[in-house]
């Protein structure tokens, strides 16, 4: 019970990566509150006294302040914010429209600047809280099928954690980091297997990328056993990129 006791936002959590960290942290311990701008994600799925279900566009701020101020209301505080919420729409650079540029960079960076922005000040009154944002090997190293949008976006995330982890740490904020390589999901299983080992070329080790791999990662920067660790991006993609 790594997370016992503690109130966790995962954004992005209807399905895929989300959906595992969600359910990890509340298998952790955690009051979860879980966000997506796909209520289909949750047919079935209800808010109780440990799990709150909401509806959030994380690149409109009015919904995202009123979602955490919905998350201190029901639970009484937030411990942990997962950044999770992304979407990809590659094409070549020739094909790359502005619209397609500003969507993901919209939800991809946007989101993460807005999210954080939110519950930083709900952080700081606790004097304690720890923030997991989901990055990507695409911001480490070039790979095909990414996209410049995705690649730039996930870069920026990394440059928020590190800037953020300096400015907020005195106020006992920490701010991480996880870059996972090719992840088996939901979406990647629809590829042809050969098209998901392009994506591993390089891999060091056998063994495919599982969402409960990046969910094991975010619970140690959530929880206590992480407490000497800031600014950093926690590489996830089987020695694929070794820095």
């Amino acid at each position: 019970m790594e997370l016992k006791n503690l109130t966790a936002i995962v954004t992005g959590s209807g399905k895929g990566i989300g959906k595992t960290i969600a359910e990890k942290f509340a298998e952790e311990g955690a009051r979860v509150a879980l966000w997506d701008v796909d209520m289909n994600c949750f047919a079935g799925v209800a808010s109780g006294p440990d799990r709150l279900i909401q509806k959030v566009n994380v690149k409109n701020e009015d919904e995202v302040v009123a979602a955490v101020e919905k998350v201190v209301k029901e639970f009484g505080r937030i411990d942990v914010l997962v950044n999770n919420a992304g979407i990809s729409r590659h094409k070549p650079i020739e094909e790359m429209t502005l619209d397609l540029w500003n969507e993901v960079i919209d939800i991809n960076l946007k989101g993460v600047f807005l999210c954080c922005k939110a519950v930083i000040p709900v952080m700081k009154n606790q004097k304690r809280g720890k923030i997991v944002n989901i990055a990507s090997l695409g911001a480490r190293t070039g790979r095909p099928g990414v996209g410049i949008n995705y690649a730039a976006s996930k870069a920026g995330v990394i440059a928020i954690t590190q800037t953020l982890a300096k400015e907020v740490g005195p106020s006992g904020i920490y701010i991480n980091a996880i870059a996972p390589g090719p992840i088996l999901t939901e979406q990647t299983r629809q590829y042809p297997p050969e098209v998901f080992a392009t994506w591993n070329v390089g891999r060091a080790i056998p063994k495919d990328g599982l969402p409960e791999d990046v969910a094991d990662g975010a619970i140690f920067l959530a929880s206590s056993r992480s407490d000497w660790i800031t600014g950093i991006t926690l590489d996830l993609n089987g020695g694929i990129f070794i820095p």
